[in-house]
């Protein structure tokens, strides 16, 4: 969740006004603030490979003269230099605050136009109006791959193993475990960042770069919201919670492995009582799991039980929702719905924002089966 004061939240549950403008880096330097940024969309999903993607158009007021469409690797807006910090401002009344959406890589320039006037017999340049497209900063990690298969060293972390894997900031958001086995990353095409995804799952959960720029893991396991979503007069939920769909509720969970010497392991767990008993009306619905962290019996048993506790605890089905703005939020965060019909509390899985004062995001609720 991204920081913002009391009197922010509050302004929020009612009317306001918002404005987007940009700030452009080229490496940690600040070379443009607070440009305007028309015609802009963000949209975040926490399933993606890489998590949030962005476009707008920047509009640039010349002061000398100066164009600031780029022209290949050159230019402060090149997409081979810039980076990106959309700052969206919020305002009722005399309360004014501005809350950074993050910081994104430029990836592309699709379009680019200069208005010209004539000042003293020559045409000048009196406006730059610039298309970007943008990526969040795991874009970073998919670009860079291994120059050949890299080992993880002995006593690796899962935590340390991604700062490095990635050399960027890691906020530890989950117990840190260490590395079961030494794992080998292949050198192929996006191998460093489904490493990082990889390591996401050993600790638990979905690993994500958040607004601050820092690999995070958003646990599996939903806790208590940290926030609120406004539905409004003229939000919008498209609710599916009366579907029930059993396919991938499993009862039984078998794993294959192999131990350090390459010998099989094998793993079994099922459920043994109540309604989605293996000997019930239910009948037996399997899942297969596999992997080469597993490496000890133990490892294998607690690995297939922790994947029958996730089926068998809850079934999710994902709602989409129109509410208000909310510049907050971001995917991971587990929030509440205010103004629906019923509670509904579940975790962002995509959030999409613009120019409206309207948000889209879809919310995964968890529907208890046992």
């Amino acid at each position: 969740m991204r920081h913002g004061s009391n009197q922010l939240s509050d302004t929020l549950s009612s009317t306001f006004e918002r404005e987007l403008k940009v700030n452009i880096y080229n490496g940690t330097e600040r070379v443009l603030e607070g440009e305007r940024f028309e015609s802009w969309q963000l949209d975040a999903d926490l399933g993606a490979k890489v998590c949030t993607s962005g476009s707008g158009v920047l509009v640039h007021e010349s002061v000398m003269g100066e164009s600031l469409s780029p022209v290949g690797t050159k230019g402060l807006l090149s997409p081979f230099r810039a980076r990106i910090e959309p700052v969206l401002t919020v305002r009722d009344g005399d309360f004014e605050e501005s809350i950074s959406l993050g910081m994104f890589r430029a990836t592309g320039v699709p379009a680019t136009s200069d208005t010209l006037v004539e000042f003293q017999g020559e045409e000048v340049v009196s406006a730059s109006r610039v298309g970007i497209r943008f990526e969040s900063l795991d874009e970073d990690t998919r670009r860079w791959g291994f120059r050949s298969p890299e080992q993880s060293p002995a006593g690796a972390s899962a935590f340390g193993e991604i700062r490095r894997l990635t050399g960027m900031p890691v906020e530890q958001t989950v117990p840190d475990v260490p590395m079961p086995t030494i794992k080998v990353w292949e050198a192929r095409k996006g191998s460093r960042l489904d490493a990082v995804l990889e390591l996401g799952r050993i600790l638990g959960g979905s690993a994500v770069v958040n607004s601050r720029g820092a690999w995070i893991i958003v646990p599996d396991a939903v806790g208590d919201p940290v926030a609120t979503l406004r539905l409004g007069e003229l939000g919008t939920v498209l609710d599916v919670a009366d579907e029930i769909d059993t396919e991938e509720v499993y009862n039984e969970v078998v794993g294959a492995f192999e131990d350090a010497n390459g010998n099989p392991i094998r793993a079994v767990a099922e459920v043994t009582s109540g309604d989605l008993a293996v000997t019930g009306n239910y009948g037996r619905n399997t899942q297969y799991y596999s992997s080469d962290l597993v490496k000890t019996q133990e490892q294998a048993q607690t690995a297939v039980q922790a994947l029958l506790d996730i089926s068998t605890g809850s079934q999710v089905y994902d709602v989409q929702i129109q509410c208000h703005v909310n510049p907050l939020v971001e995917i991971g965060d587990v929030v509440k719905l205010e103004g629906w019909k019923r509670p509904l509390i579940g975790r962002l899985r995509r959030v999409s924002m613009s120019d409206s004062a309207y948000m889209n995001v879809t919310i995964r609720v968890h529907r208890e089966l046992s």
